[in-house]
């Protein structure tokens, strides 16, 4: 059999401190079996019952509509999957199921000695009709039979415009709120929204080589399960797909699709509404992904050159998105010589708690990125004109070094007005900018306001080549620290700094997503500078 989890979804306890998390009851509350609940955590004391006419009134997404509605017994997948295939109109039926499995030890064969190990398997199961987009989402554990194994469920909601979040729990079903709740202030990082941060399906590894997913870069095989482990026969684990397919068929689509629902929602009469709400993506990081070179760590060499994730080095958005051209040919590698030495001496291993292994992840040299979900939100500002090329470019600018995790950047976001006219007329660049303007004022000449300022004041015609000008630097400052061994060390501890920032958000729900080194987690933090340098944090 597979290791048993330590929790349904997350090596932590749901009680980490004075908030509940994720969809923990409160202490003496107890569910009845079969009843519906609404539990908005930060927003309900309790979870509060509610009847089926409830649900057709509030929900309609087809989890409602085919399991809530008609009351219908769901506590397993396997129950689950029956229901949804046994809608009253042939249409409703969810007839096509796609399965990806994803689990943070699954590259590390099954022996004895790995027999407890917490491989951590999360199977996502995507429903829809026989034609059409998915709608319902599915997140489970095996055995896939039974009531007590971690059963989530997302659901598209056509009419709210907005992904549904449900929870089984105690053998009832709780609706933990809407993609709209995540970014309401009273519910915001609570319950699912811990990791759904801005309320959109997640993935956290949304590009090659899918760190910890089954896919063509490395796929999840039989010899991580044990010999006699029933789910080796399973038709679930047979029928798994390559997590390629789930990031371009589905997750990169149903992110587009709730952003797209949350833009038309927030634009009225050329006016878009909650600004702050969308401007702290492009400047902060309140979520990531996780990107990694494509190299097996395993495989390396000290003569061979290891190509490291662009988006450690700088937001990808100025150049995929903004067209800036630093003149660099590839991504940047580092030699194999220099990587391995930092795998020795910052004693770099993976582990479970219990079980310790030496080396990298499977792929080489993981790192938090700018989330996808970010650059479509930056994306969508430009398309409606509320942001300009150069407005945008003079943000991401702004500590470009730190694509994630920058202070700096962050603070820019307080000056966002409420609102935003759109178009080519569009007030916000002037609201915006004077807003900082009148702020610098008082403010010492280092600060983030000055610094944006700075690389506002340079002219229309001007600013393209100056900014890759600046970037065509950096490369060039970083190009030496990849090539010996003792100068790649800063930025190995620069890569260990960003990991230790990740581990500390709920987002970093598995002991064995990133490796860990002999660097103390409470060391100080890092950043690195435009001239390659560095530095504590400040």
């Amino acid at each position: 059999m597979t290791a048993p989890q330590a929790f349904p979804t997350r090596q932590y306890s749901y009680r980490r401190g004075p908030t509940l998390e994720a969809f923990d009851l409160p202490v003496g509350f107890e569910v009845v079996p079969g009843g519906i609940y609404r539990f908005h955590m930060g927003r309900d004391a309790t979870p509060v019952r509610i009847s089926p006419d409830d649900v057709r009134a509030t929900l309609h997404d087809p989890f409602a509509r085919l399991v809530l509605v008609r009351q219908r017994s769901a506590n397993t997948l396997q129950e689950l999957l029956a229901v949804v295939r046994d809608a009253d109109v042939e249409a409703d039926r969810l007839v096509r199921q796609r399965v990806f499995v994803v689990a943070d030890g699954g590259q590390i064969p099954w022996t004895p000695e790995t027999a407890a190990l917490e491989r951590t398997f999360r199977f996502v199961l995507v429903l829809s009709a026989a034609e059409g987009e998915p709608v319902v989402y599915v997140s489970t554990t095996p055995p896939f039979d039974s009531p007590q194994a971690f059963l989530q469920v997302i659901g598209w909601d056509p009419v709210n415009g907005a992904y549904q979040f449900y929870d089984r729990r105690g053998g009832a079903w709780a609706w933990a709120g809407s993609s709209w709740e995540a970014l309401d202030p009273d519910c915001r990082g609570l319950g699912p929204f811990d990791s759904h941060i801005n309320g959109s399906i997640n993935m956290k590894e949304l590009q090659v080589p899918w760190l910890h997913w089954h896919s063509m870069s490395a796929g999840i095989r039989d010899e991580v399960l044990a010999p006699a482990d029933p789910l080796r026969a399973d038709p679930i684990w047979k029928s798994r797909e390559n997590a390629e397919l789930l990031e371009r068929d589905i997750v990169r689509p149903g992110i587009s699709r709730w952003q797209d629902a949350r833009f038309a929602s927030c634009v009225k009469n050329g006016t878009l509404t909650r600004v702050p709400e969308f401007i702290r993506q492009v400047v902060g990081t309140s979520t990531v992904n996780i990107a990694a070179s494509p190299v097996a760590s395993r495989t390396i060499t000290a003569s061979q050159r290891v190509p490291l994730p662009l988006s450690f080095f700088l937001d990808a958005a100025l150049m995929d998105d903004l067209g800036l051209d630093p003149g660099i040919a590839a991504v940047p590698t580092v030699s194999g010589a220099a990587y391995l030495h930092t795998l020795s001496k910052y004693d770099v291993h993976t582990t479970d708690g219990e079980l310790r292994f030496p080396g990298d992840t499977h792929f080489a040299f993981p790192v938090p990125e700018p989330a996808f979900e970010d650059t479509l939100v930056l994306r969508s500002l430009l398309r409606t004109g509320v942001f300009s090329d150069k407005l945008a470019a003079s943000l991401l600018m702004v500590d470009f070094p730190n694509p994630v995790f920058s202070p700096r950047r962050t603070a820019l976001g307080t000056y966002a007005p409420e609102t935003a006219t759109s178009g080519a007329a569009s007030d916000f660049p002037a609201r915006f900018v004077g807003a900082i303007e009148k702020a610098a004022h008082d403010l010492p000449a280092d600060s983030a306001e000055h610094e944006f300022l700075a690389n506002w004041s340079v002219a229309a015609n001007s600013w393209r080549p100056a900014f890759e000008a600046r970037l065509a630097a950096y490369f060039a400052a970083l190009a030496p620290r990849l090539e010996d061994p003792v100068q790649f060390e800063p930025l190995f501890e620069l890569a260990d700094s960003r990991r230790r920032e990740f581990r500390r958000r709920p987002l970093h729900e598995f002991k064995l997503t990133t490796p860990v080194s002999n660097i103390p987690f409470d060391a100080p933090l890092l950043q690195l500078l435009e001239d390659a340098r560095v530095t504590t944090k400040t």
